[in-house]
């Protein structure tokens, strides 16, 4: 190969990498996604800004997969004897292999996450059964095919590339001055590549370079898979140092009102000492509640219960996932844009727990769920949180209604109603935790009664919870019990602004025998402020949580909630309500404010630094 065939075939493979994102990935993505753009004019000018823009992020790649064969095209300079293919037939292979996966991945993905595909992938395929879940293994294999296929378009350009692309008729034995030439050329390129991949600016490139629309599914449509995935490996766990926008000081004088530690809360309460059962019900945004304006007819057993208890009207999820929701119920911590702590198992010994305070005083603590505990670390965050017994899935027996997730809510909530029967009788005082599953895609449930899938498993869970109720009425153990029902967060339909303050709306209900009087609560709050609420019902210090605020207290006067979702956050107080996008660094159109923007940044700030300290003052659960 002669310098000018080198040059020649690193720019082609280069070139290739690139193109291969813009012929294959990005018209997969799109006719793969294409309801997510529903509503959006999707004309010629905004397809050329999706790709001129995501070019960026493609060139960022192409740098990235031209570093193999640059060596290879340096060594086959200097000994003209040497086969590329010896290298790189293997290398593409596998290259081919990795870009159908992620390319097909991002885009089936997008549809369940409405986020690109990144490192929290991993965590799921640990654990393939929980990964594959809600969809069929005819599914599975059918889009492993299509990854096969995209992967082959791949391997046939750069193998194309590798044959043909260095000008082998230009080729010539090389002389003394070659073997200084050609490594000279081979910095030079890898120095190109380099700026690239970092950028111009002061500071080095990240996703959003190519972020260019309000309306994120274009910036989604238009960023490149791999890049996102190889971005997000770095960052993924780092907290130190994230998110640091102002003084520690300016952060403090933000943050101290917003979550007050102290308070006197007036009892809602018979009892100091109630029973405690808490159902954290999966996807039961306020679209399916009555009783918040969703849908009639979808839950009426709740929708009753909600006229017994104390029903809060404007809760606000934490996050969008159930990794990020069950810290914030059960130990008050935010969900995190850009993280989930309940992968860092060594920092999760170190969160306040209700159910470890509980225990503390004598409570007898249980968690229970119908699938499988291993998945997301959930075994490990139930035990660090002052569980002492777990119950999952291999706890039921094997004939009961089983569905993708696990075993279906009605024989679980039965099972949770007979347990607290039994430790009643037995003059426990006790806490049992339990999250449902069967209100999760693919909404397959044994039951039929409403026409819309998911609509028709919400009901399901509402039926279950209708019989769970029933029994624990008829044992006895509703006398004296304090229920705490709240959805782990709302049906993302649609990743769009607009639709971001829906679906983090979630209805709040504390009910049962304990409950003096029913009474609607109308104040503006997160669903981090459930531990600091009931443990000031029981007059019990909430003094080690410090985003968790007693909603009931002398002391809760300045109302707000914070959501997260995929690096954003939303921030609502009694002035109105603020989508802030982190990457692309502005609020959604007619969502900005100066004030809700800065009070949002202290706290993404604040719950930063709290984690990343959690090391530090790590003690025995």
């Amino acid at each position: 190969m002669s310098l000018i065939g080198y040059i020649l075939f690193s720019l082609l493979y280069w070139l290739w990498c690139a193109l291969f994102f813009q012929i294959f990935q990005k018209p997969f993505f799109a006719i793969s996604n294409r309801k997510s753009a529903a509503g959006t004019a999707v004309g010629l000018r905004i397809t050329a800004a999706v790709y001129r823009h995501g070019f960026k992020s493609d060139a960022i790649i192409a740098s990235y997969l031209s570093a193999v064969p640059l060596i290879a095209g340096l060594v086959r300079v200097m000994f003209p004897t040497f086969d590329l293919g010896w290298i790189l037939c293997p290398y593409n292979f596998l290259i081919a292999m990795a870009l159908g996966l992620i390319v097909v991945s991002d885009s089936i993905l997008y549809g369940f996450w409405n986020s690109k595909i990144d490192a929290s992938v991993f965590e799921y395929l640990r654990h393939p059964k929980g990964a594959f879940a809600s969809v069929s293994g005819w599914y599975v294999a059918a889009w492993l095919l299509v990854a096969a296929a995209v992967g082959g378009c791949f391997w046939l350009g750069a193998g194309a590339v590798v044959r043909y692309g260095w000008l082998p008729l230009f080729d010539s034995s090389p002389r003394w001055w070659t073997y200084v030439a050609a490594p000279v050329e081979f910095l030079l390129m890898v120095g190109l590549c380099f700026l690239i991949i970092r950028g111009l600016g002061i500071r080095p490139n990240n996703p959003s370079a190519v972020y260019f629309h309000s309306e994120n599914f274009f910036n989604h449509w238009a960023l490149n898979p791999a890049y996102n995935l190889i971005y997000s490996l770095g960052a993924r766990d780092d907290y130190a140092g994230q998110f640091q926008t102002m003084s520690p000081e300016k952060c403090l004088e933000l943050i101290a009102p917003l979550f007050p530690t102290e308070g006197k809360s007036q009892s809602r309460l018979a009892t100091d000492r109630p029973d405690i059962l808490v159902v954290v019900w999966e996807s039961f945004g306020a679209e399916f509640c009555e009783q918040l304006g969703g849908r009639s007819g979808v839950t009426p057993n709740f929708n009753r219960l909600c006229d017994e208890g104390l029903f809060f009207t404007r809760c606000c999820a934490s996050s969008f996932r159930t990794d990020r929701a069950l810290p914030a119920v059960f130990c008050g911590l935010p969900g995190q844009p850009t993280a989930t702590i309940v992968r860092h198992t060594r920092k999760l010994p170190c969160l306040p727990a209700v159910a470890r305070d509980l225990r503390g005083i004598g409570y007898r603590t249980m968690a229970v769920h119908g699938g499988d505990l291993v998945i997301m670390h959930k075994s490990d965050f139930y035990l660090s949180a002052g569980n002492t017994r777990l119950m999952a899935q291999r706890d039921f027996p094997g004939n009961l209604d089983h569905g993708k997730w696990g075993v279906h809510d009605l024989p679980v909530l039965e099972r949770v109603a007979d347990e607290a029967a039994r430790l009643t009788a037995a003059g426990e005082r006790w806490m049992i935790s339990v999250q449902t599953l069967s209100s999760h895609e693919p909404f397959t449930v044994p039951y039929d009664r409403l026409a819309d899938p998911a609509d028709n498993s919400m009901a399901y869970t509402d039926h279950a919870l209708g019989q769970m109720v029933g029994r624990l009425k008829a044992s006895g153990a509703w006398d004296n019990l304090l229920m705490v029902v709240v959805a782990d967060h709302g049906l993302n339909r649609s990743n769009t602004p607009s639709h971001r303050d829906q679906y983090s709306h979630i209805p709040l209900l504390f009910t049962g025998g304990a409950v003096r009087r029913p009474e609607r609560i109308d104040a503006i709050m997160s669903q981090t402020d459930i531990p600091a609420t009931l443990l000031g019902q029981l007059g019990l210090s909430h003094d080690r949580y410090p985003f968790s605020r007693d909603v009931l207290a002398d002391t809760y006067t300045v109302q707000s909630s914070f959501h997260t979702y995929n690096n954003g956050f939303l921030f609502t107080d009694q002035t109105g309500l603020t989508d802030y996008d982190n990457l692309r660094q502005s609020a959604a159109p007619g969502t900005a404010d100066a004030d809700r923007e800065l009070k949002g940044k202290a706290i993404l700030q604040s719950l930063y630094n709290y984690i990343a300290n959690l090391d530090n003052e790590r003690k025995a659960p």
